[in-house]
């Protein structure tokens, strides 16, 4: 699923699920996008563990219900992937905040490689972001 603007998006698609059964089930790995205008990057292993999926629904229908606070997710390798969104102001506009982290490995060495940033979007992406996220954990 696609969320934001032609110039700053993030993608999210359902790579592998742990199955029921097996330890960590309902575990999810994705593969994410980010767009920040003239600045992007990719990532195809940031996995989710599912209670925490949970939580960020949870959150997401609170901050639909309300408008007003946020709501967070992070992948389970902790700076790989960090996605906020909170209501900016007292007229309960959105914004998201995102971080994307990843190595490069080059001869004998990992370069950290991170792109950071955030824009504004519609109160309707408090929706996409809950189906987005209830299909990760179906």
């Amino acid at each position: 699923m696609k969320i934001g603007t032609k110039e700053e998006y993030i993608e999210l698609e359902e790579l592998e699920r742990n199955p029921e059964g097996s330890p960590c089930a309902g575990d999810v790995n994705v593969s994410v996008a980010l767009a920040l205008q003239a600045f992007s990057g990719s990532h195809d292993g940031i996995w989710f563990e599912l209670p925490e999926i949970e939580r960020f629904i949870a959150e997401l229908e609170t901050l639909d219900e309300k408008r007003n606070g946020n709501a967070k997710i992070s992948s389970m390798s902790p700076e790989e992937f960090v996605l906020e969104i909170r209501s900016s102001d007292a007229l309960r506009h959105m914004e998201i905040e995102v971080q994307l982290h990843r190595y490069q490995y080059s001869g004998p060495k990992y370069w950290p490689i991170h792109l950071n940033g955030g824009f504004e979007t519609q109160p309707e992406t408090i929706r996409q972001l809950i189906s987005c996220f209830k299909s990760l954990t179906n």
